[in-house]
């Protein structure tokens, strides 16, 4: 049965790792074709700017001024014929504080592009949030009359403005007026610097009143974090006031599956018809979360396809979502405001945690979420007198191995005590080769008597492993290692690549990973029931947790690295003790003696005077 479950397990895990390749290769073909359509687009829409510049009129201004048809929602009229209009040329505005960079825009009167400055090497984030997005962040959309979105970039122009606000303004001509104003924390303002608050007012300045379709507001466009990572980590949730739900990139990219399981193929957009108290686009690192007092509706997210640079090349694809919020009917001579908080920053838990309405179930910690918290909390604590991130992963370790330290101790000294009893249990195989049921028996018996556990050896590992995956999900995505140096490793969120050897990542630290795991196994002490080609099997496992974390973040495989260390140095210890104290080997003797016809023969009880 052991045999059976061990070979069993390696194949689970060697699947698991064939999937994650296949999966990535998929990703990568998925990326190729996705550029290939944003190439057929490209050249479709210099066609269409060819055709608007022969007519003498902006196609972009026509669709707009179509569109404000449909803001007053007069179903039974068709849709406005619009007169030729010049559209205003854009204008950029820039306000910042300590934190972020903002770039606002007068199409759409909304955030064009987020720069984040405080970096661990002092220097702006090589991260632009919405670069090349499909729609300026929080611009406004309109529900059309087939219930699709309909999207739009009115041309707004400036109200007001100060050092850490500004105020667009866009008046539609049949008295009705669109006011969006933002604001930047300030300094010394108990308002986190990561958000941007909102507000988008519509006045009826018309003697009527005036019943207004769904407005959309646009999440932005989240990309990959580095240029040559797969869009694995990109998705957009939302929290509906119970439970947070993240769909994935590759819902609308589509894929192959395993095996032809689970295949699908790509749509252009997903509707979600659900309560939404704020949503989300993310990254790996970075998150916009949007929340507003304002119950959301319908949650549309699409695929942003792959910018094209100048030397033909294609970068990183995107994500992006919008969400629907009702209007209603604004009363003659009223207003109507809806407002929004829009955190745009690092996926940092503490941060994130203190904004409130469980907008930390952003980080996607898993099913061990609780364990993710409780780990990423405690190495907060040791962060808070340590000011290294990589000291405090490696301090951290050391406190989760000497708190499981003697239950490890236990099981190794049980390893120990069972590779001791190998002569007999040799015996005893010989013995009743043809007698399974008896073999048993014995083998307990020897077991008992040594004060061996058969399985001590399993339940460290098997412990532990929550712990694992917790790390696992918490050092994946913590914002807090980005560009945190340790040793020659110089940023513990990234692989520790220290260059390309034919176009392959030269990993160190895995290397050291892979090495530590080796000797630590070859410490173990071999059980005396373990078959021969089960051991060649286990000499594997430090080969497949190299092949598995290989270009995982260095801090992961730095928690990993540690723990082998440790083990290495408890089983030395252990390995060091004097045999005399262990319990010697017992040998298996008879239980009864036989008499001459072969039947056990007892001697009889003395009776009690």
């Amino acid at each position: 049965m052991d045999k059976k479950n061990t070979i069993l397990g390696i194949i689970c895990i060697a699947a698991g790792i064939g999937f994650m390749y296949k999966q990535t290769n998929d990703l990568k073909n998925q990326q190729v074709q996705q550029q290939q359509q944003a190439a057929a687009a490209l050249d479709q829409a210099m066609v269409e700017a060819s055709v608007g510049d022969a007519i003498g009129t902006d196609p972009a201004a026509l669709a707009g001024e179509d569109i404000l048809g449909l803001l007053t929602q007069s179903l039974e009229v068709a849709a406005v014929v619009a007169q030729p209009t010049v559209v205003a040329a854009e204008q950029v505005v820039t306000l910042s504080n300590d934190f972020i960079e903002v770039e606002f825009t007068t199409l759409g009167g909304a955030i064009r592009t987020v720069e984040f400055l405080q970096t661990k090497t002092g220097q702006r984030d090589d991260y632009v949030f919405n670069t090349d997005g499909r729609l300026p962040a929080l611009s406004l959309s309109l529900a059309g009359r087939d219930g699709g979105m309909q999207e739009f970039a009115l041309p707004y122009t400036i109200e007001q403005q100060t050092a850490d606000s500004i105020t667009f303004v866009f008046n539609s001509g049949d008295g009705l007026a669109l006011r969006r104003t933002y604001s930047l924390a300030h300094e010394g303002s108990e308002q986190d610097p990561y958000i941007i608050r909102h507000s988008t007012t519509f006045n009826n300045q018309a003697a009527t009143p005036q019943a207004l379709s769904t407005i959309y507001l646009n999440l932005g466009t989240s990309r990959p974090v580095a240029e040559k990572q797969l869009p694995a980590f990109l998705n957009v949730g939302y929290f509906d006031g119970e439970d947070a739900e993240f769909i994935a990139i590759n819902k609308l990219t589509g894929g192959k599956g395993f095996l032809g399981i689970g295949a699908s193929a790509p749509v252009e957009q997903l509707e979600q018809s659900v309560r939404c108290e704020w949503a989300s686009v993310k990254n790996q690192f970075f998150a916009a979360v949007l929340s507003s007092e304002t119950m959301g509706r319908d949650l549309f997210i699409y695929p942003v396809e792959a910018p094209a640079a100048e030397d033909g090349t294609r970068g990183r694809p995107g994500i992006s979502g919008s969400v629907g919020y009702e209007v209603g009917t604004v009363a003659a001579g009223s207003a109507k405001t809806l407002d929004f908080d829009f955190y745009v920053g690092p996926k940092e838990f503490k941060r994130l945690q203190a904004l409130g309405n469980q907008q930390d179930e952003v980080m996607q910690f898993g099913f061990l979420s609780f364990i993710s918290k409780l780990l990423l909390s405690f190495m907060y604590a040791i962060h808070s007198v340590v000011p290294s991130w990589g000291w405090s992963i490696v301090i951290m370790t050391i406190c989760i191995k000497t708190l499981f330290w003697p239950l490890s101790a236990k099981a190794s000294r049980s390893q120990k005590r069972m590779a001791k009893i190998q002569g007999p249990m040799a015996e005893l195989k010989e013995k009743y080769k043809d007698n399974p049921q008896k073999l048993q028996q014995e083998t307990l018996k020897v077991f008992k008597e040594n004060q061996v556990n058969p399985v001590a050896g399993c339940l460290p590992m098997l412990i532990q492993m929550p712990i694992f995956l917790g790390l696992f999900y918490m050092l994946r995505s913590a914002s807090e290692l980005r560009h945190e140096s340790f040793l020659w490793v110089s940023d513990l969120s990234m692989p520790d690549t220290l260059t390309y050897i034919a176009g392959y990542p030269l990993n160190i630290l895995p290397l050291i990973m892979g090495l530590t795991m080796f000797f630590q196994m070859r410490m173990m002490p071999v059980s005396p029931t373990a078959d021969p080609a089960q051991q060649k099997i286990f000499k594997f496992l430090p080969f497949i947790f190299l092949v598995f974390l290989y270009n995982f973040s260095s801090g992961l495989v730095l928690y990993w690295t540690v723990q082998n260390l440790l083990t290495i140095l408890q089983q030395k210890i252990i390995n060091s003790r004097p045999d005399e104290e262990l319990k010697p080997v017992v040998a298996t003797k008879a239980a009864t003696s036989t008499g001459k016809s072969g039947s056990p023969s007892t001697k009889p009880r003395k009776k009690n005077k």
